[in-house]
């Protein structure tokens, strides 16, 4: 079969299996609809999105909020919100004349699912892992589309999903085209969400690393390497570079606040999330307390740089504290499935890697024809692998670990490649020998 043919029977499977799952949650959405105009979002920062939109429409302007005559960009409303929902609404109430809805935020999180999925797919495709794509297709619709909502959690899957297509696409070689989409979905990714972009940047390193060390004395490859490091990087801050065109292209305020999460933050609230000596409190409410005592702004650039202090501090205060906290943390997530029927991630992990090892040390992956497999398992474990980090260090919520999924998935889907085609390489032999 030629790759045209190869490609259409992927385009295929994709409208077979996907886009009705798809065209069923997009229409979903429209229940949103019924409320909108008397009800706003549960997710606070969702109702200033749409606030944005309007100031789209009316003054043309993107990341602000119109009131009293002037412009106040929406880090000083959406306080510590990544500012890619509300950048790709305004794209659109720009292009559509009209306001976004809470209609048009559900569609926009089916839709970042929907591309995550296929686009993960593809490049499993592309690597000839046909049965692994396969296996997404087939169990991926539900995971990616069956549930939707209005807050930035529900498109997580399919950002974890982009995520990883650059490192992959490095680690296993593969075209440049992949490697230049790869980075701009790491870009977009970023914008949506901070913690799952910094993960995919770490892997893309790790990829790079890989490849240099798989070639020590090829110097040629070295800029090409170097490149896409700098390429990712500025990948990496795209919400930064959108700030600052905004603050170039309209007249407005500086904001107090940053435009992001803000990772110490988070560090420093993670070490609440259990009982601890300190009395630390998973909440932002707690933060912000912290803030006011303090005498500073919550969420402005010095609110971070403490956070970071008092985050070292507790560190240098009692490490063994500290250590007893992830433990306790890492633990509620490797009990539990984050996918329903599943075994618990633990158990999950734990396959993963004994297959990796045992495939890899017997050198079986070359002998069954599937070699790309290593790589594609080594990126899926590598997944699994930072999303227990978030849980050691954030929070081991099982909403933010479900994104998780869609690497289990690609690691399941790459176990069931490896079985089958050793089943069909022993057939094979088989067939030789007595034939």
């Amino acid at each position: 079969m030629g790759p045209a043919l190869k490609w259409l029977a992927f385009a295929i499977c994709v409208a077979g299996l996907v886009l009705a799952q798809f065209g069923h949650t997009f229409e979903d959405g429209q229940r949103y609809g019924h409320f909108s105009d008397i009800m706003q979002s549960e997710w606070v920062a969702t109702n200033i999105w749409l606030d944005s939109t309007a100031c789209t429409v009316s003054r043309g302007v993107w990341l602000a909020i119109c009131g009293d005559g002037r412009l106040s960009p929406i880090a000083e409303h959406a306080i510590a919100d990544d500012p890619g929902h509300a950048l790709l609404l305004s794209a659109w109430a720009a292009m559509t004349g009209e306001p976004a809805t809470l209609v048009d935020v559900a569609r926009l999180n089916t839709l970042l699912n929907t591309i995550g999925l296929v686009t993960l797919a593809a490049l499993l495709f592309s690597l000839r892992a046909w049965i692994t794509s396969l296996v997404l297709l087939v169990k991926g619709p539900i995971e990616f589309l069956g549930w939707m909502g209005t807050s930035p959690h529900w498109a997580f899957i399919g950002m974890v999903s982009l995520a990883g297509i650059l490192p992959l696409a490095i680690v296993t070689r593969s075209h440049r085209a992949w490697i230049a989409g790869g980075i701009a979905a790491l870009a977009v990714v970023t914008l949506v969400r901070e913690s799952i972009g910094l993960m995919g940047f770490a892997l893309t390193l790790g990829a790079l690393a890989v490849i240099a060390l798989q070639r020590p004395r090829q110097a040629r490859h070295l800029p090409r390497l170097a490149l896409v490091a700098v390429l990712a990087t500025g990948a990496l801050l795209a919400p930064k570079w959108v700030v600052m065109a905004r603050d170039a292209a309209f007249a407005m305020a500086p904001a107090e606040r940053l435009q992001t999460h803000g990772l110490s933050h988070t560090l420093y609230l993670g070490l609440g999330f259990v009982e601890n000596k300190w009395g630390i409190r998973y909440d932002d409410e707690y933060g912000a307390d912290l803030a006011n005592r303090a005498g500073i702004l919550y969420c402005s650039p010095e609110y971070f740089r403490m956070m970071w202090k008092l985050y070292l501090g507790r560190i240098a205060e009692d490490p063994a504290e500290v250590a007893r906290i992830y433990w306790e943390k890492a633990l509620q997530l490797l009990a539990v499935p984050t996918m329903q029927p599943g075994p618990p991630f633990g158990i999950v992990l734990a396959i993963g890697l004994v297959h990796l090892l045992a495939a890899t040390w017997f050198g079986l992956w070359r002998r069954v024809g599937v070699p790309q497999g290593l790589q594609i398992e080594a990126v899926a474990l590598a997944f699994l692998g930072l999303f227990l980090a978030q849980a050691i260090l954030a929070l081991p919520s099982h909403k933010y670990a479900v994104p998780v999924n869609a690497f289990i998935l690609v690691l399941f889907g790459t176990i069931v490649e490896f079985v089958a085609r050793g089943l069909w390489t022993l057939a094979a032999r088989y067939r030789r020998a007595t034939g």
